[in-house]
């Protein structure tokens, strides 16, 4: 492999975990705004459930349907930084900033779906 080749793989290779991110943090968003629309205004929807099923946490719609994408944005950041200066001929990264968003994505969606689960039985959607 010539230095040339090192180069096009760490362009497309960043190019590519970037456009997973931009991806997953997209279909987060619009889980996020479809969540919130659901959800009455002064509802306090679920963060953490016990192992009994219950909340244990819960914070204001707002910050309910937005922490998961925000600390997301914040970790692709972080990951996206540390890729740039770091070696690019370690694939650590670029495996890391491939999985990492697709994983976040799932956890945010089934978040949101125990969220509405609970607020449903409490009656805190809208009708």
């Amino acid at each position: 492999m010539t230095v040339t080749d090192l180069t096009m793989f760490d362009w497309t290779s960043t190019t590519l975990a970037d456009g997973v991110w931009a991806a997953a943090l997209a279909a987060m968003m619009l889980c996020s705004v479809r969540a919130w629309r659901r959800m009455d205004a002064e509802a306090w929807a679920p963060l953490q459930w016990g192992r009994d099923g219950r909340p244990v946490m819960r914070a204001q719609r707002d910050l309910a349907v937005a922490f998961t994408p925000l600390v997301a944005m914040a970790g692709g950041l972080l990951l996206a930084a540390g890729a740039r200066l770091g070696d690019p001929s370690e694939t650590g990264w670029v495996a890391l900033r491939l999985v990492a968003p697709l994983l976040l994505a799932i956890t945010h969606q089934m978040h949101l779906k125990g969220a509405l689960k609970t607020l449903k039985a409490e009656g805190g959607l809208r009708r």
